[in-house]
């Protein structure tokens, strides 16, 4: 099977591009072709000629490098809300190449233009959601220090009122948003689409709650690889482990005031992600002095000094304040038979069970996080054992071929789908998309 994967970088910066790569390197029966954004960074590919132009030079990735002229910002902003480049390359991808699907993963920088190339070509679609990019402009629904569904329940215009802009709190940012996702209502593209992924339930339930057909939206936990060799034990020192974002929905303020509230003065903390930031500055700056030397920032790391971190950790922690979309942080830490200690907001519910794989906590509440890191400290037997459950978990529920299997699955439906709506031989809800994965 032929099929075009669509995804803004083509080099790993996060978790839809780990996971892209594993279905490439996993999924060998099938060719996939990639449509990527033509930065430098990107791996090899005979189908970069395809790739897109990048908005601000093929070395600058995230919007805080872009350096633009005012052409440029004119230009970034029209394909926010349409990108005309995209629908031409994909369209010309798909009439040379012939794929049977197309699988949409980090996609929102093209715009629906995407729909509109493979609607064309009558190409079915999947996509994959890893953020709540459909239904929020900031995609995280989370705004001003807190969740925010203002957007689920009273419409666009709030994130207008709002100044809800994605990377940018501005009222023109917050318009170029809003017209896209208008637009793309106003249009009904998401009709076009024949089937959206969501990793976690939670996040399954809150697409249904901006519009989604419950028919279209398919439930299919991530995947996690659990090391072959026995997990290594609890380590005597009490080593608290934070991955991930340095920003301020990741809750890190929370961990450091916490860290602070600890009874047991023999913790460490260490905290691996990108810490140029002028967020993470702020972070260092705040630190007590009598708490700097247990406190380490790592910066970034590659995915093999990662796995060493967690097992060197005695725990770890996800104290983000916005809802998260099933974390691979939290999957890798637990497939490290490490217990688990996150805040009790998104489909961290679903991935913790409280008490038996680790603990949840109140999200905001550093007294809270302190008092469950304390327990797990000074009980290492029952910490030990929610560890080994956290990792059975992983394996029972997230394994490789678990997903792949239930990947496989859609493709086949997604397929079938598409040749029998033709002649009305085949009805959405025969596919059951709810039980995939479970």
């Amino acid at each position: 099977m032929k099929i075009i994967v669509v995804n803004r970088n083509y080099f790993v910066t996060g978790g839809p591009e780990k996971y892209m790569f594993t279905l490439l390197e996993n999924m060998p029966h099938h060719r996939f072709i990639p449509f990527c954004v033509a930065f430098e960074q990107n791996r090899e590919t005979p189908y970069s000629k395809y790739f897109v132009a990048p908005p601000a030079g093929s070395g600058s990735v995230y919007f805080n490098e872009f350096r633009m002229s005012a052409v440029q910002k004119v230009a970034y902003a029209c394909n926010s809300i349409y990108h005309r480049e995209a629908r031409r390359n994909l369209e010309r991808l798909i009439k040379d190449e012939q794929p049977d699907l197309a699988l949409f993963l980090n996609a929102v920088y093209f715009s629906d233009s995407i729909i509109d190339a493979c609607r064309a070509q009558n190409l079915p679609i999947i996509w994959r959601q890893s953020d709540y990019n459909r239904v929020c402009t900031n995609y995280l629904l989370y705004r001003d220090g807190k969740v925010c569904e203002e957007c689920l329940g009273y419409g666009l215009s709030r994130a207008v009122r709002n100044r809800c802009g994605g990377y940018q709190r501005s009222m023109a940012a917050a318009i170029i948003k809003t017209t896209g996702m208008w637009l793309s209502r106003m249009r009904r593209l998401h009709n076009h689409v024949d089937f959206f992924v969501t990793p976690s339930a939670f996040t399954r339930e809150k697409l249904i709650q901006g519009g989604f057909s419950p028919q279209k939206v398919v439930h299919i936990p991530t995947m996690a690889g659990v090391p072959e060799e026995p997990p290594e034990p609890l380590p005597v020192s009490p080593e608290i482990l934070f991955v991930g974002r340095l920003s301020h929905e990741k809750g890190v303020a929370t961990l450091l005031t916490a860290f602070g509230l600890l009874e047991n003065e023999n913790a460490r903390l260490s905290i691996v992600g990108d810490d140029a930031s002028p967020y993470a500055q702020q972070l260092k700056d705040g630190i007590p002095d009598r708490l700097r030397d247990r406190i380490t920032f790592h910066g970034f790391r590659g995915q093999e000094q990662i796995r060493l971190f967690f097992e060197h950790a005695y725990c770890f922690v996800v104290p983000s304040i916005c809802y998260e979309n099933q974390p691979n942080t939290v999957l890798e830490g637990m497939s490290h038979a490490r217990p688990a200690v996150v805040s009790d907001l998104g489909s961290m519910k679903e991935m913790v069970a409280d008490g038996e794989t680790g603990y949840r906590f109140e999200a905001g509440n550093a007294r809270d996080l302190a008092e469950k890191l304390d327990d797990l400290f000074n009980n290492p037997r029952k910490a030990q054992e929610m560890g080994l459950r956290a990792r059975e978990y992983v394996m029972n529920h997230h394994s490789l071929q678990k997903h792949l299997s239930s990947m496989e699955v859609l493709f086949r439906r997604c397929l079938n789908k598409s040749k029998s709506d033709a002649t009305g031989g085949f009805q959405i809800h025969d596919a059951d998309p709810e039980s995939f994965g479970k």
